[in-house]
């Protein structure tokens, strides 16, 4: 096995990785709704609109080359960015937990465990885009 080999493997999966990720949302939410024991079509249907939609986006960013490599700096500030706002988080999340448990709440509802989840990563994927075009 040559270098060239596996460069081209490393380009291949480079390629086909995101697809991957498409397809195993879709199978993924497929499973969790078959093993419950329903499954409304509904979503299945709306899971596959968003797959298509996801796959045509990210054939036309592979053709037009839209995901250019970064500078240094760039790729600095958005690894600061992510070693910095973990631990934040972190640590208001166990704040805002230990608050809402003094406040006598014997238990949470995992609605706002998913908000706060949900919220963090939309945070950070949006300072991520800033924090990379700097």
């Amino acid at each position: 096995m040559s270098a060239n080999d596996k460069s081209t493997g490393y380009e291949r999966l480079i390629q086909w990785s995101p697809y991957f990720i498409i397809s195993c949302t879709l199978v993924g939410s497929f499973l969790v709704y078959y093993f419950q024991g329903e499954f409304p079509y509904e979503v299945f249907n709306g899971g596959l609109i968003i797959t298509l939609l996801l796959a045509v986006i990210q054939v036309l960013k592979q053709k037009k080359a839209i995901g250019t490599d970064g500078d240094e700096r760039g790729i600095k500030n958005v690894l600061r960015l992510f070693s910095d706002t973990s631990p934040v988080f972190l640590v208001i999340f166990f704040i805002a937990l230990g608050v809402y448990t003094l406040l006598g709440n014997k238990s949470i509802s995992l609605f706002y465990l998913w908000n706060l989840f949900f919220s963090y990563i939309w945070i950070v994927g949006i300072s991520a885009l800033i924090g990379k075009r700097k």
